[in-house]
């Protein structure tokens, strides 16, 4: 008597009979249903009301962008079918080896033809013959994911979400991914989100779906965010229009490990780098949620009835250019670019592929490149074919307001006028420095002392090698870590370029190096733990300089030291200290 393996006769046949759904025929089955429906509904409005031919043509469009994106999750559910059958299959066949026919993934027998069983009598013995007839089939693995990012091996949690606010809305029209972290000084996100949801019709707000991705693993942080969110937005967060996500920490690889690529600073390779992981991260999790996926950044503000015409856009464009990959909304940066979810695999794994090696912005080029462009081309020849898969619209329907980049120190260079001038400074209450001392020569009434004292920012003129900026405290002073930020948002490139931060213990009799300035002029530490307290700090200057030098913020993180300018909530008081010192 045949050994059936665990599960029985009846568990193989159901679970074959219903993998052996043909594909195309569920394909048929949806195509005919929404052309049905959609054919009720236009003989219902009447010969008189009828669309005129081109909108019926970007209906048409609509309709099968829908079933692209019901394709695709079929896709996904017939490959989670397909490995569950696999593991089914083996765990069968390990059962029953001694009996064991060389099965198809459906479970239907593999038929030799001729001229193969002929050749297998003839090598009977040979370990050529072997190969046709395996005693254990094992499943290909697809390169993804594990074997593209190994670190997620350390965790079995690691794709698992380590907070998830979640929604109940699915097979929404349009996803749209709101990545955040937190931001050195600012943060826009409640700003963003206040334009995006004032700038949809009641009709919109109901089609759409908003992800806002938490890139933090500090959890407190993140449930502090979601509370904003709630108590900003309570009616929209009860309908399912918002949705918090943010991932486990196990996520995110080793960032001291990660080599220096393009030329750049550690800094900017572990910022990208992050970046581009938690793009990819909230593209996973959109795609299944709605025909399109829209990608946005946390500091945008957005045109009134912008997603009408995002709507209208897609629609023609898929009429006129039906393999367009992603449109453009946003001719700045990488906000706006709607793409097909059901495109979003290929582009995904792409960005597996080279995550540490570049921004999330240059790999879009990048790939785009790769679709469309040969060896031969010319530069200008391959800027046109890549223009025929990334239709622009005509204006831009977003725009940049944050002016401090989530790449800490980084200013923005593009910032919305109606949100009004950026602190040039901030001030904060510092321990009483004594003595004040600089080699730099001090511009007007922008000293060195004023600055200290929350007045206005220092500017000193063209900084040599060997200058100082030092401040002597009026008693030793416990301080535990420092920032200095020179350069403003009015004059970006007058900042330190080549100078290190230097403090002097009490006792001591020489300054020890405890940090450097940035590219982006910003130097901020901590001082190594058990040090005495400090006589005195300064900043020295290693090499001439093209430019002169601001100080827009000095301050000593100690227990006794108070903020006078912590994020947007305080931005007035900020600003109206500033007019009123001049």
């Amino acid at each position: 008597m045949t050994h059936r393996g665990h599960g029985g006769p009846g568990f193989g046949r159901v679970f074959g009979g219903f993998s052996s759904v043909p594909r195309k025929r569920m394909t048929r089955f949806i195509l005919v249903s929404a052309i049905t429906v959609f054919a009720l509904f236009f003989f219902s409005n009447g010969v008189a009301n009828m669309p005129r031919e081109d909108r019926m043509e970007e209906s048409i469009a609509e309709l099968q962008s829908h079933l692209q994106f019901l394709d695709s999750l079929y896709r996904a559910r017939q490959e989670d079918l397909i490995a569950l059958q696999n593991k089914f299959m083996v765990h069968r066949g390990n059962g029953s080896q001694r009996h064991a026919t060389p099965q198809l993934y459906d479970g239907t027998p593999t038929t030799l033809p001729p001229e193969i069983s002929m050749i297998i009598k003839n090598y009977t013995g040979t370990k050529a013959v072997q190969g046709v007839r395996p005693k254990n089939i094992q499943q290909l693995r697809s390169p993804y994911v594990y074997q593209l990012m190994p670190h997620l091996m350390n965790s079995p949690f690691s794709l698992r979400p380590a907070y998830h606010l979640k929604s109940k809305r699915a097979f929404v029209d349009v996803v749209i991914g709101i990545p955040t972290v937190r931001r050195d000084k600012e943060s826009y996100l409640l700003i963003t989100l206040t334009h995006l949801i004032g700038g949809m019709s009641d009709a919109d707000l109901a089609a759409t779906l908003i992800v806002v991705f938490v890139g933090e693993t500090n959890l407190e942080y993140v449930v502090h965010t979601a509370r904003q969110i709630e108590i900003t937005f309570p009616k929209h967060l009860e309908s399912g229009l918002i949705e918090v996500l943010a991932p486990s920490p196990s996520y995110y690889p080793d960032f001291s490990t990660l080599e220096q690529t393009l030329g750049d600073s550690v800094k900017r390779v572990k910022w990208r780098t992050k970046q581009n992981l938690d793009a990819i991260y909230l593209m996973s999790y959109a795609q299944t949620k709605g025909t399109f996926y829209l990608m946005l950044e946390d500091d945008v503000i957005a045109k009134k009835n912008y997603m009408q015409y995002i709507k209208q856009f897609a629609s023609a464009t898929t009429v006129s250019t039906p393999q367009w990959f992603f449109l453009e909304f946003c001719h700045v940066g990488g906000i706006g670019k709607m793409f097909r979810s059901s495109d979003l695999v290929h582009f995904i794994t792409y960005v597996q592929l080279f995550y540490k090696n570049m921004p999330i912005d240059w790999l879009l080029e990048s790939y785009l490149a790769d679709r469309v462009c040969t060896i031969d081309k010319t530069s200008k020849a391959c800027g046109k074919s890549k223009s025929h898969i990334r239709p622009k619209y005509k204006t831009s329907l977003f725009q940049h307001i944050g002016l401090y980049s989530s790449l800490k120190g980084k200013i923005q260079k593009v910032r919305d006028s109606r949100f009004g001038a950026a602190p040039t400074y901030f001030p904060h209450v510092n321990p009483p420095v004594g003595v004040f001392r600089t080699d730099i020569v001090e511009q007007a009434d922008h000293t060195l002392k004023r600055a200290y004292e929350g007045q206005t920012y220092f500017w000193g003129v063209k900084p040599k090698k060997g200058d100082m900026v030092e401040f002597w405290f009026e008693k030793p002073t416990a301080i535990k870590s420092f920032t200095f930020r020179s350069g403003n948002a009015e004059h970006s490139s007058d900042k330190f370029y080549d100078a290190v931060v230097e403090a002097l213990p009490s006792g001591a009799d020489n300054f020890s190096a405890v940090g450097e300035f940035d590219e982006f002029g910003l130097a901020d530490g901590e001082l190594p733990a058990g040090w005495a307290p400090l006589t005195a700090i300064r900043v020295r200057v290693n090499s001439d300089s093209f430019y002169w030098v601001i100080l827009s913020e000095v301050r000593w993180h100690a227990t006794s030291a108070r903020s006078l300018y912590s994020g947007p909530d305080l931005e007035i008081e900020l600003r109206t200290k500033a007019e009123e010192s001049g």
